[in-house]
């Protein structure tokens, strides 16, 4: 078992900071609950969800459609990794999606600093994303 660091207090406080510092979000656990690395439902995932459009950097395909896309944003100059979304989209929209992204396929990323995402099919950045 590995007991990693953790914090006590105000839940609603700890989300707003992670938040503001632009974290995924937090994990948190029932404090009475006993500590178990499996999931159950002492285990909460509360993800910050940043909202807007964001340019379609990358995709990972699936068999007739996309599994996932990468998302970027902007950051001054440079153009920056801000996450994956991957669920949500019909059978259809995939395909769809995937069509329009074979039109704009790239040998390499055009983040302005490179992550290693092996699955990865990079795109130029003409199409974005509305995030909710």
């Amino acid at each position: 078992m590995l007991f990693s660091e953790h914090l006590v207090g105000d839940g609603q406080k700890m989300f707003e900071h992670a938040a503001k510092l632009h974290w995924e979000g937090i994990i948190s656990k029932r404090a009475d609950g006993p500590y178990r690395s499996e999931r159950n439902e002492n285990w909460l995932k509360i993800k910050a969800v940043q909202k807007g459009k964001f340019p379609v950097v990358g995709f990972v395909k699936d068999p007739s459609g996309v599994a996932a896309l990468y998302l970027g944003k902007q950051e001054g100059k440079d153009l920056v990794y801000m996450g994956k979304v991957g669920t949500g989209w019909s059978r259809t929209v995939s395909n769809q999606i995937r069509k329009q992204l074979d039109t704009v396929l790239s040998p390499k990323s055009k983040l302005s600093r490179p992550i290693r995402k092996p699955k990865a099919r990079w795109v130029e950045p003409k199409f974005y994303a509305d995030v909710e």
